[in-house]
């Protein structure tokens, strides 16, 4: 395009000098015209023009002005999509949408060497955050990222890019459309109008619903005992225009448990159950999966996981603290070993510096050679049965500990023996007031309280006739009036009045109990039924005793089914050797994916709850994810603690991986960029530059074309070899 004129000399004169050509054209014409043909006349005439009007081209020296991109002042961006719903595949048996754009992109079109020769040409992916696209042997690295997909979030974070730095010069987003988190893309795509940066749209996906079969769990996760029957309930749907008849497995670590084949019709979904058991303790993870179907579009939701805690049958651990070996102690141990939900431990005292150890650990006898004297030494205890006589060898950090497990552990507290010889602190836990006494009574019945810690006795055996008498000359070990938050649970009918033979309340986060009878173990004398009473109340009585208390670590993950690439926060709670919230805790996560890869995550301070720490974790891999907490305390060994989560296909990215063809071209409609399918994107040549980068203005003569001197040379050489053809000069 012609810009100014540069002529060689005035206006007029060219003017001049061209009338005089003109004339001289037109005379040598007429003047021929008697002498030559017509045609012959007119190919001199023709040839004249042509060269008056190169040389009136030379005189004028039109000029024209080119803009061009300064090459490497702007940045061109390749977007690609790289979220879950690109691994869609379309028309069934076809490549999946990642595919597709990683061939794209490894085939360079002529539009993207263009780009990298105009300006800076950057690639990135993108799901719910955007990085830079890597590349091996010249094809882009395209995992599934986790996360939604913020496909407006990330358009917008370019432009703030753009406006600290390098100019942004054009936008080529490669994507199937779907956006479910974060701006709205037709938001962004105005602001880019505005700042005169178009968006190049090309699309991936199929206009046709794709063909599916899915499965998901209807439960979470589940909580059975050992070798127990337990059932699996799953969803099955069809989206394809025909029945289709599937086989489900459920696996665990890769060996099928159960197997089922139903028919699922056209369209529609069926509810299905399977039914397994597992005979190992412990947290496993059942694989549901689904077999191959030609045609389907989403392999990925063809496997659900669950969660499944298997455990064994509740344990409740009592350590028994005492003066000396009698009686209780024999038939209690007896009672422990005939009941698998009992576990007693026992530190005894023979005499001075003499102790006897029963139920403990090697670690626990070398930490504790007397009577414990540190909170942590209780941590694996529901309840603590401690004979009156032992607490004056319990020293006092061993009695401020028995008080820490109670208030802050929720550990329970019975009380046996002559109550005068507690030390205060353990005084001020009991439920009745002191002093007491000791008192001898004839034979008589004890009432339990049928609302109050007997409550779950639905058989009424304590109540019976058979119940739970004293024989006569019983001596009882008695403490004075209850406190305000006690209640009775087994009371005597003695003296026109009716005194507790059981006192309990709640003390801080546990509870407290004082039993006046030392001597239970006379109620297994005789036939069978009297050891079910002896068994059926003490199971009752610690089992109350021992059922509030709390662990030293909480792990609030455990057994959760994730959505796959949602952040999932991998919290715990601790308690310090105090049993109180430790707000001094050091903790690292470490989490083992599915396939065996680890990875290791420092945990901070919640800043909402003392005692609690958190840390974000995003599962990438679907299947059971491993957790080991590593918590060190001041003054205390390692304590590790491990637990499992599931991660799963779910969530939004997972429910609509349809191709929204008509949002990608809005974008660049409203931006000012073009539409193209990856077909049509291989051909290009060109797409939209913004109008504000940097450019480069250059002027160049026309005249100066050589084109132009050829044309000027070869019509006078063609009028000359004319004119001598006639016998002219």
């Amino acid at each position: 395009m012609i810009s100014h004129w540069e002529p060689a000399m005035p206006w007029w004169l060219i003017a001049l000098w061209l009338l005089a050509m003109l004339a001289i054209i037109t005379w040598s014409y007429r003047q021929f015209s008697d002498k030559i043909s017509r045609t012959y006349r007119l190919g001199m005439l023709a040839c004249g023009l042509v060269a008056l009007l190169a040389a009136l081209l030379l005189l004028m020296q039109p000029m024209q002005v080119q803009r061009t991109p300064e090459t490497g002042s702007f940045r061109c961006v390749v977007l690609a999509d790289q979220s879950l719903s690109m691994e869609t595949r379309d028309g069934g048996d076809a490549q999946a949408r990642s595919n597709a754009l990683s061939e794209l992109l490894a085939a360079r079109p002529p539009v993207l060497n263009t780009l990298a020769g105009q300006g800076r040409l950057e690639y990135y992916g993108f799901a719910e955050d955007s990085h830079a696209l890597a590349f091996a042997n010249g094809r882009p690295l395209l995992e599934t990222l986790p996360g939604r997909t913020a496909l407006g979030s990330n358009l917008h974070q370019l432009l703030s890019d753009a406006e600290k730095g390098l100019a942004l010069g054009a936008v080529v987003l490669l994507s199937d459309g779907r956006n479910n988190s974060g701006e709205a893309p037709m938001e962004v795509a105005k602001r880019y109008r505005a700042k005169g940066i178009p968006i190049s749209c090309v699309g991936f996906g199929s206009a046709r619903a794709p063909w599916d079969l899915s499965i998901s769990t209807r439960q979470d996760s589940l909580r059975v005992q050992r070798d127990q029957s337990f059932t699996v309930d799953a969803t099955v749907t069809n989206h394809f225009p025909e029945p289709k008849t599937v086989v489900i497995t459920a696996a665990d670590r890769g060996m099928v448990m159960a197997e089922k084949t139903i028919e699922v019709p056209a369209n529609a979904s069926v509810d299905t159950a399977l039914t397994l058991s597992a005979s190992n303790a412990g947290f496993h993870t059942y694989a549901l999966r689904l077999q191959p179907t030609p045609g389907d579009s989403r392999p990925d939701n063809d496997v659900d996981f669950i969660g499944v805690d298997v455990q064994e049958p509740p344990t409740l651990r009592v350590l028994y603290l005492g003066g000396g070996l009698d009686w209780e102690w024999r038939f209690l141990r007896q009672l422990a070993e005939n009941n698998e939900q009992l576990r007693f431990s026992a530190i005894i005292q023979l005499g001075p510096g003499s102790f006897y150890h029963s139920g403990l650990s090697d670690e626990q006898c070398k930490e504790s050679l007397a009577f414990p004297d540190k909170t942590t030494f209780y941590r694996d205890f529901h309840a603590v049965i401690l004979d009156a006589r032992a607490a004056p060898a319990i020293s006092a950090d061993g009695i401020k500990a028995l008080e820490s497990f109670v208030a802050n552990k929720g550990g329970g507290l019975l009380l046996r023996g002559p109550l005068d010889l507690l030390p205060p602190t353990l005084a001020a836990i009991i439920p009745q007031h002191l002093p007491g006494g000791r008192v001898v009574v004839p034979a008589l019945r004890l009432e339990p309280n049928p609302d109050f810690i007997f409550n779950r006795d639905f058989a009424g055996i304590l109540r019976t006739g058979r119940g739970l008498w004293l024989p006569h000359n019983t001596p009882l070990w008695v403490a004075g009036e209850l406190k305000r938050a006690a209640r009775v649970a087994l009371a005597l009918p003695y003296a026109s009045q009716s005194m507790p033979a059981l006192a309990a309340q709640g003390y801080g986060a546990g509870r407290a109990a004082t039993m006046a009878v030392e001597s239970t173990w006379r109620w297994r004398l005789g036939d069978n039924s009297r050891d079910e009473l002896h068994q059926v109340f003490w199971t009752h009585l610690l089992t109350w005793l021992g059922e509030v208390g709390k662990a030293q670590v909480r792990m609030h993950c455990r057994g959760v089914k994730a959505p796959l690439g949602d952040e999932l926060a991998i919290d715990i709670s601790v308690l310090g050797a105090d049993f109180l919230p430790a707000p001094d805790a050091q903790l690292n996560a470490r989490i083992t994916a599915p396939d065996g890869s680890e990875r290791q995550i420092p945990m901070e301070p919640a800043p909402d709850e003392v005692g609690r720490y958190t840390a974000l974790y995003i599962p990438t891999q679907p299947g059971e994810h491993q957790v080991l907490y590593e918590v060190r305390l001041p003054e205390q060994p390692l304590l590790e603690s491990g637990t499992s989560f599931v991660a799963r296909q779910s969530g939004i990215e997972a429910e609509d991986s349809s191709f929204n063809e008509a949002l990608l071209r809005d974008i660049a409609r409203v931006s000012g960029g073009d539409f193209f399918t990856p077909e049509e994107f291989r051909r290009a040549r060109r797409v939209p530059l913004a109008t504000s980068i940097p450019m480069r203005t250059t002027t160049r003569p026309l005249a100066s074309s050589w084109l132009l001197f050829a044309v000027l040379s070869g019509a006078l050489l063609l009028l000359w070899w004319s004119r001598r053809r006639i016998g002219l000069k």
